[in-house]
């Protein structure tokens, strides 16, 4: 009997819409508009990629990354609907604890399809919420769905060795620091450097602790590097994943490395996701049974979104070179 799977599934739909920050803020839906119509486009003439309703995680999941104290803290900002859940960057509104729980649901029902056998690789565009900690916020990210996914994986499902790789244009800095003494975590990060970009961390010789001292690895670029520094830092992280010979490998594909974005300084085009996730893509089959899972990530221009992320569909649902 032939297994039953798609190429890749896509988790996206009006629950997406609803992790979007008020009064203007540089996160909100208006990001993703042209992303979706293209989406949809892409989604009716590619019977290899299959789109999945947004679901809602509980609160168990959140509790693999996240301290109790943290939750309820959201819970109860999300009641008020006012105030802030970090220092300023991370604004309460009304119902942003449910907003957040479906941000976490999309990454960890792909987590769930990938290893239970209905799909090769999965793509949450509302995921890769960041920098959010264990017990706070911070960036723009409430609850740290990659983090939780990774624990998932290796709580839940016992996977014994990840690659988790960053290319937005701000260090991963939730996943860094959560993961950082765990020699179970191979985390590969491009991001533009910390002296000059939020969260001013993710410096070259930031290489994990303890038993973990080797299994991280940071590449910051200048400001107003393009798509050649890029594809020389990707080189590297792909030796890097490959050597970790991961079970299964995460992709945070922030849009936000992109030229013309409002609050970075990068210089990319949208070929550098082509080139990301042509080469994990590849590395997925090779390595761990084609197990990829991508999340969104940062991104405030619109049409970089839309380019960027729509690079990475089209990459998850091509033919593998292997």
């Amino acid at each position: 009997m032939t297994k039953s799977y798609c190429s890749a599934g896509i988790s996206f739909g009006e629950g997406s819409l609803k992790y979007s920050f008020p009064n203007g803020h540089p996160l909100n839906s208006s990001r993703i508009a042209k992303f979706s119509q293209e989406l949809r486009e892409f989604l009716q003439q590619n019977d290899r990629a299959k789109l999945v309703e947004p679901v809602a995680a509980d609160e168990g999941d959140l509790l693999l990354f996240h301290t109790k104290e943290y939750v309820d803290f959201v819970k109860q900002r999300s009641k008020i609907g006012t105030g802030f859940l970090d220092y300023g960057d991370t604004p309460a509104f009304p119902g942003v604890y449910e907003a957040s729980l479906v941000t976490v649901g999309c990454t960890v029902t792909g987590l769930a399809s990938i290893l239970e056998g209905s799909c090769e690789h999965f793509f949450n565009p509302i995921g890769g919420l960041h920098h959010a900690r264990r017990d706070r916020a911070g960036g723009f990210c409430v609850f740290n769905d990659a983090a939780i996914a990774i624990a998932k994986a290796l709580k839940d499902f016992g996977i014994a060795r990840v690659a988790y790789v960053d290319i937005d244009a701000h260090h991963g800095d939730g996943v860094f620091y959560g993961f950082e003494e765990n020699p179970s975590v191979f985390i590969g990060d491009i991001h533009e450097d910390g002296r000059f970009l939020y969260p001013g961390t993710g410096f070259a010789h930031e290489i994990g602790r303890g038993k973990a001292k080797g299994t991280k690895l940071n590449l910051p670029l200048e400001p107003g590097s393009g798509d050649g520094p890029f594809f020389e830092a990707f080189d590297r992280i792909a030796d890097f994943v490959r050597n970790s010979e991961p079970e299964f490998i995460f992709l945070q594909c922030g849009a936000d490395g992109l030229r013309g974005d409002p609050i970075t300084h990068l210089e990319y085009s949208a070929a550098v996701h082509s080139y990301a996730v042509k080469k994990l893509h590849k590395l997925s089959h090779e390595l761990c049974k084609g197990r990829l899972l991508a999340m969104g990530g940062g991104g405030y221009n619109p049409d970089n979104v839309a380019a960027a992320w729509m690079a990475i569909a089209r990459g998850l649902v091509s033919s593998n070179e292997v």
